[in-house]
């Protein structure tokens, strides 16, 4: 089946899957710029790309906060594979090189809201989009090479992007000031003086204005806000801006002045009439704190931690392990791995019960001893099956292997 022309990524849910997959079909280039990494699976795709004859080249800002000793360690390993590896001349915590970006081939790109971090793969509300379109992919291509070289770098007049310092700020203005029926934000800092009054004009002009963000909002609860709630199944690091359920932007940068007139950001505009509905149906969801109907209320592991609980311990470097499996069409379905056995099966006996025909009363055992973990298959009618081939028997499991329970449902093995 041919690939989608747009396509959107959603965090949590869709993972490190949308990036591994980009990059395992590269043939001859892949260029991706990083804010924070400590993803090992996204590395080693990269590296085996290397291997393959591919030219891998990453833009890394080591100025932001989070690149201590260990992720220090994942750089010197890429180095050491034949990634090659800049840091942009000038990123500093007042010039920072915060976008996230990678072309693959020269015929595809991927514009994310997040890093390839546990953290933002599997905890946080985040965002991409994929493209196949020859004019964005040279256009951020174009970008790449002058950070890359640092070297000047003038946008094209006409483009779907949004670059900071260039042209995020009028193209973002614009934006909202085309809105005629609902402005609908994720954005945890949306603080630029210009921004805030656009949003409260519209209020006054009788828009359905409405910001998921956090606790640090600056909008009040009077007739002239914008309707304000703060996302609490996940913690919020999404930047994207919903304009009239027709047109939306994703990208890097928050709606605050640094992150459109000192700081590197991309966003794309993107008017995908599919991916803008389905776009929507996640602010819903968000906005009416709702899970889908087969989730809980909460993602709960390790002992009630949430997700946003663990992307908070995550982002402040606290160390947080152990192994989770979550579900692939499910991102509020995920069950910790302890110590010792946990059995998956038809059966409400089992530790993990999933009530489908398909699936054997007892289908499968995880057997976990120290950072170890063992799948067996239970002589299951069905099936269990590790990356698409079907088990027999028992099999070591690593992080990132797909776990499917006959054609009922999917697990992914991750790190916390």
């Amino acid at each position: 089946m041919p690939p989608t022309k747009v396509s959107l990524i959603v965090q949590p849910g869709d993972s490190f899957f949308p990036i591994v997959n980009a990059i395992d079909k590269a043939q001859s280039s892949v260029n991706i710029t990083v804010f924070r990494m400590d993803d090992p699976i996204i590395q080693q795709a990269m590296v085996e790309a290397v291997r393959r004859g591919v030219r891998v080249r990453a833009l890394i800002a080591t100025s932001a906060r989070g690149w201590g000793e260990a992720k220090r360690k994942l750089l010197k390993d890429a180095r050491k594979a034949g990634i090659e590896i800049k840091e942009p001349a000038g990123d500093s915590k007042k010039t920072r090189f915060h976008y996230k970006i990678m072309m693959v081939d020269g015929r595809q790109s991927l514009v994310f809201t997040f890093n390839p971090t546990r953290e933002n793969l599997h905890y946080t509300r985040d965002f991409g989009v994929i493209l196949y379109d020859d004019e964005t992919t040279s256009e951020l291509n174009r970008l790449f090479d002058a950070d890359w070289n640092d070297s000047a770098f003038v946008p094209q007049s006409k483009s779907n992007l949004l670059v900071s310092p260039y042209t995020s700020r009028a193209g973002m203005e614009s934006l909202l000031r085309g809105a005629q029926k609902s402005i609908h934000l994720w954005d945890a800092k949306v603080e630029d003086p210009a921004i805030l009054k656009i949003l409260r004009e519209k209020v006054k002009a009788g828009l359905d204005v409405r910001v998921l963000g956090d606790e640090k909002s600056p909008f009040g609860a009077g007739s002239g806000e914008p309707g304000f709630r703060a996302i609490t199944r996940f913690k919020l690091h999404a930047k994207c801006v919903l304009v009239d359920g027709e047109t939306a932007s994703i990208g890097s940068m928050n709606l605050r002045t640094q992150s459109f007139d000192r700081r590197r950001e991309v966003a794309i505009i993107v008017r995908d009439e599919h991916l803008v509905k389905a776009l929507s149906g996640v602010f819903t969801s968000d906005w009416e704190q709702k899970a889908p109907t087969s989730a809980s209320a909460k993602t709960l592991v390790r002992g009630g931690l949430t997700a946003a609980d663990i992307a908070s311990a995550l982002s402040a470097g606290a160390e947080v392990k152990g192994m989770v499996l979550i579900s692939r069409t499910d991102a509020l379905r995920r069950h910790e791995l302890g110590p010792g056995v946990t059995t998956v099966g038809r059966s409400d006996e089992n530790d993990i019960a999933i009530a489908e025909a398909l699936v054997s009363r007892h289908h499968a055992r995880f057997s976990v001893t120290g950072d170890q973990v063992e799948l067996a298959d239970l002589e299951s009618a069905n099936g269990t099956f590790v990356n698409g081939e079907r088990l027999s028997g028992s099999r070591r499991l690593k992080p990132g292997d797909v776990i499917g329970i006959a054609d009922a449902e999917e697990f992914r093995l991750v790190e916390l």
